[in-house]
């Protein structure tokens, strides 16, 4: 028989997970300050791709369940995800070698590059087909799939677990940065994203170097230019020197990008957390999905699997 379920957050964590519970069957309701487009999910440059992930297990286990989800997606160009090609480049004296999770990639998805085709100072490059997520487009179209589903949002401050606890046979905490109060977790910081928007240019693939740091994603939209982490941040507002260097950035990477008219910038808050957090809470009917700091999409469906498991379980 269903559940009665309330997740507390609206962003990719929580609609992902109200995703696989709507599936087996629970009746879901989704609390939060705001939805799409005026949340944190929507500022993200999405693509998928597992930032520090090693030999980490579960991690791996999560990233390749939401590519798995993300590929079938990709079929369906309402979704706003496509396959695209993604270049990967690293540093002299700072290489890691090939990706652990690309043992679960399909054959012939990811090629290392030849030493002609890098510049001097890049010691490894590779390039590798990745989901992007345009989110001016996914998450309007997974909010309007939940709604026809039967899911309820509605848009409430939630301040403590007690308002739901009573009412809910489970509550999925999907809060990201608010865990700091709602669970008052010490460990989760804010970490600010600052990006550049230039004008489209739908040829393009996507870049990243980790050290310089440099991404370029093209959206449909716009081409997004980032490259910041700034710790325990707490303003949403951007700074013109750091727009001006990440534009500076990608001119000298791709000379070619001068040419586009900048369209403006925006900031966003990463929930970080030194380890992400799913589980349920001892002695309570409260599921934790948060602190996944600026892998929020490309953990999200394997996180929302071991939500619903944990569910099942109980």
């Amino acid at each position: 028989m269903g559940k009665k379920i309330a997740i507390i957050g609206a962003g990719i964590s929580g609609m992902s997970s109200a995703s696989l519970l709507k599936e087996n069957g629970h009746d879901i309701t989704i609390y939060a300050n705001a939805f799409s487009p005026n949340i944190t999910s929507n500022k993200a440059a999405a693509f998928w791709f597992p930032y520090h992930i090693r030999n980490d297990k579960r991690g791996i286990n999560w990233c390749r369940q939401t590519y798995m989800v993300y590929t079938e997606m990709a079929k369906r160009s309402e979704t706003g995800i496509s396959m695209r090609k993604l270049i990967k480049v690293q540093r002299k004296g700072m290489e890691d070698g090939e990706p652990v999770w690309i043992d679960f990639m399909p054959k012939g998805s990811m090629r290392m590059m030849h030493a002609y085709e890098l510049p001097e100072d890049i010691a490894i490059g590779y390039e590798v087909q990745v989901p992007l997520i345009e989110t001016q487009i996914f998450l309007p179209f997974l909010q309007k799939k939940l709604t026809a589903d039967g899911v309820k949002f509605i848009q409430q401050e939630i301040k403590g677990f007690t308002e739901l606890t009573n009412d809910y046979d489970f509550v999925i905490n999907c809060s990201a940065l608010g865990s700091r109060s709602l669970c008052n977790d010490t460990s989760i910081i804010s970490v600010r994203g600052q990006v550049a928007l230039l004008s489209p240019l739908h040829d393009m693939h996507l870049y990243l170097d980790n050290e310089k740091p440099l991404y370029i994603v093209p959206r449909k939209d716009a081409i997004i230019i980032g490259g910041t982490y700034e710790e325990h941040v707490e303003q949403e507002q951007t700074e013109p020197v750091t727009i001006h260097r990440l534009l500076n950035n990608a001119y000298e990477t791709f000379p070619f990008l001068k040419e586009q008219k900048v369209l403006g910038s925006w900031a966003g808050l990463r929930p970080y957390r030194p380890e992400v957090r799913v589980e349920h809470e001892t002695e309570t009917n409260i599921i934790h999905n948060y602190g996944h700091g600026g892998s929020g999409f490309t953990l999200a469906f394997g996180c929302a699997a071991e939500v619903a498991k944990i569910v099942e379980g109980l």
